[in-house]
């Protein structure tokens, strides 16, 4: 017999370089807030020392090294994940993946209960593949033109599904088109035929494609047409700091993000690690 749904676990994973650490902390602050009954990997692709001694010593992260040396682009290491989930050494089922410049906002249903009967939950978007990949890569990943392109910024998936095929595409098509790895990972879903339930991006993961410009700010929330967005994503409309930290061209959204980094650095880093000049 089965298990039912709900007894399903679930781990979070992310990852970043050195020069998108700020988004990290800010992530962090939002799971802490929203989902810190799962466990958190934070995937290294290039930290510094200081960074690295920072996440070990946050309770509930875990800290998943990379190869040395490491990746030469994060986007590499993305489609490495299944390597860096091998450290993680705890059971799980289901796997949340979220782009380090991203935050939650709402508490996730029961993971379980979301994937019962699929293998992914994921944002279809809003353009084809003939649309975004280009022709080089779609004669190496043999993907149809008319295919649906989807969002690798956010995505549920259970385990046993994508990884090793979104890690073998990547080495395929490294460096060539313009978004190599998101169509390494578009490739790796229709290779394996996955059974996806797919979600209204304008609602689970507000993104520059979907409801970014149009979401609804409630104090530290969002709501797409009543509904609540899970994850905000900073991938467009954004001016960039000194330190490299996107800002929210929109007001109300960068206060969100103001918040989430301010909780960060006065109330889950460690004594002992000073708040950055730019990020006071």
């Amino acid at each position: 017999m089965s298990q039912p749904a709900s007894s399903y676990s679930g781990v979070i994973a992310t990852g970043a370089n050195a020069y998108h650490f700020p988004h990290v902390a800010m992530l962090i602050a939002s799971w802490k807030t929203h989902n810190p009954g799962l466990p958190l990997v934070v995937c290294d692709y290039g930290f510094t020392a200081e960074q690295i001694a920072l996440l070990k010593a946050i309770p509930g992260v875990h800290y998943a090294p990379g190869p040395t040396p490491n990746y030469d682009h994060p986007w590499e290491g993305k489609a490495r994940l299944g390597t860096y989930l091998e450290s993680y050494r705890q059971p799980w089922e289901v796997l949340v993946w979220i782009d380090a410049d991203a935050l939650f906002l709402h508490p996730y249903p029961d993971l379980g209960d979301l994937m019962a009967g699929y293998d992914m939950l994921i944002d279809a978007h809003i353009q084809s593949v003939g649309e975004i990949m280009h022709e080089c890569n779609r004669e190496v990943l043999q993907v149809r033109r008319d295919d649906s392109y989807f969002s690798a910024g956010c995505w549920i998936a259970r385990r046993g599904v994508l990884l090793e095929n979104y890690s073998q595409l990547c080495t395929k098509v490294k460096g060539k088109g313009n978004l190599w790895e998101g169509d390494a990972f578009v490739a790796a879903i229709y290779h394996e035929k996955l059974r996806l339930r797919t979600v209204n991006g304008g609602v689970w993961h507000s993104r520059g494609k979907t409801s970014l410009h149009t979401c609804e700010a409630v104090g530290l929330k969002a709501y797409h047409a009543g509904q609540p967005v899970y994850v905000l994503h900073a991938n467009d409309g954004y001016t960039v700091r000194p330190d490299g930290r996107r800002i929210f061209k929109r007001p109300e959204l960068a206060l969100i993000q103001d918040h989430y980094e301010r909780l960060f650095w006065a109330e889950i880093a460690p004594k002992g690690f000073s708040r950055p000049v730019h990020a006071r």
